[in-house]
């Protein structure tokens, strides 16, 4: 059986919080202003692109979000954005088809509205 190479993946937000964490005072923004979705999702590597990684999500993770506090429906969608990094069996950056590990390193997070007849 061969996998997509570009899947849409799952995932708990909690997973995702480290990366956030990677600065600080990102973190303590969105945590204080906004209630976070349980869960989200995200780009997964095909097992046919890297048998190693097949199954891995990688950025951007998107999560919906609300004001922290308020009532109704989810109002956005949080992404959070990193820049990812394939290393081999030696530490040394390679290409995707190539990587046994992977490293993400924040570089952003943003808002997005989702349209009133999405809302749920």
């Amino acid at each position: 059986m061969q996998t997509s190479a570009v899947a849409g993946g799952s995932f708990a937000t909690s997973e995702v919080l480290p990366l956030l964490k990677q600065k600080m005072d990102l973190y303590r923004l969105v945590m204080k202003t906004l209630d976070l979705d349980g869960s989200g999702w995200a780009t997964r590597i095909g097992g046919n692109i890297n048998s190693d990684l097949g199954g891995s999500r990688i950025a951007p993770y998107a999560i919906k979000a609300k004001p922290k506090g308020s009532k109704g429906p989810w109002q956005y969608y949080l992404s959070i954005e990193a820049e990812t990094i394939f290393y081999d069996e030696a530490g040394k950056k390679v290409a995707l088809y190539q990587g046994k590990t992977i490293k993400e390193n924040l570089t952003g997070i943003s808002l997005e509205i989702i349209p009133e007849s999405e809302r749920k």
